[in-house]
C-alpha cells in the first residue's frame, strides 16, 4: 500500500494506535518467533524503528513495507478510506 500525502497523517495515528493497544503489533514479530521473550525482542525493535521514522510519506510507506503483514495493511487502508 502506498500511502498518498493526506493518508499519511491517518496511518501515523493508526501505527501508534496499535502500539498502544494491541501487544502483538506488528503481527510480523509474533509470527516468527516461539518464545515470549522473542516476540517481545521483536515488539521493541519494531517500536523502536518505528519512533525514529519520520513523519514523512515516504518514510512512513518504507515501514509499512518492512513491519506490517497484510492483513494490517488492509486494516490500515480501511481506515484511510473511512475518512476518505
Amino acid at each position: 500500500m502506498k500511502l498518498s500525502n493526506e493518508d499519511t497523517v491517518e496511518a501515523i495515528r493508526w501505527i501508534n494506535e496499535q502500539f498502544e493497544c494491541n501487544g502483538c503489533f506488528p503481527a510480523c514479530c509474533t509470527q516468527n518467533e516461539s518464545t515470549n521473550y522473542g516476540k517481545i525482542l521483536q515488539h521493541v525493535k519494531a517500536y523502536k524503528d518505528w519512533s525514529k521514522t519520520p513523519s514523512t510519506q515516504d518514510a512512513v510507506n518504507r515501514w509499512m513495507s518492512s513491519w506490517l503483514c497484510s492483513d494490517e495493511i488492509d486494516q490500515l487502508r480501511g481506515s484511510c478510506k473511512r475518512l476518505n
